[in-house]
């Protein structure tokens, strides 16, 4: 079985939220939300395993380019966002989904997710990263 039919498989019968696998075995797997398994694995593996495939339950932009910066070179999203498809193509990076919407919606449906609206404008994976990780730290905050 490829490493992305692991990773789809194990998002689906292990409950998880994001499954990375790579050459047929999974590497690394979460059930936080939102782009923070992302960014976990970004900061245990770095581009250690360039070409794994990524599973997750939502893709919205953000995570497009933290797939980017780790160098992932296949990503299923049960839920994928246009903007997130187009960045990941952009990419050459190849990609399956259940569903494309036009964007992420907050979790309240009320508007766009936080991370579809700062990742806005940014073109470099890397500033991506550090707007997250600075997100991330003031939602730690309160």
């Amino acid at each position: 079985m490829d490493s992305l039919e692991v990773a789809k498989l194990t998002l689906n019968d292990g409950g998880y939220t994001c499954v990375i696998a790579s050459g047929g075995k999974v590497i690394f797997t979460s059930r936080k939300r939102g782009v923070k398994p992302l960014v976990d694995y970004y900061r245990q593996w770095g581009q250690a395993h360039p070409g794994a495939a990524l599973a997750d339950k939502v893709i919205g932009r953000a995570a497009a380019m933290l797939a980017r910066l780790a160098c992932i070179g296949e990503v299923y999203a049960g839920v994928i966002s246009a903007p997130a498809l187009e960045e990941l193509e952009k990419a050459g990076i190849t990609a399956g989904f259940g569903e494309k919407v036009e964007a992420v919606r907050n979790r309240a449906g009320t508007g766009l997710c936080p991370m579809e609206q700062l990742s806005q404008g940014v073109e470099d994976p890397r500033e991506m990263l550090a707007r997250v990780e600075d997100f991330l730290a003031r939602i730690a905050k309160g």
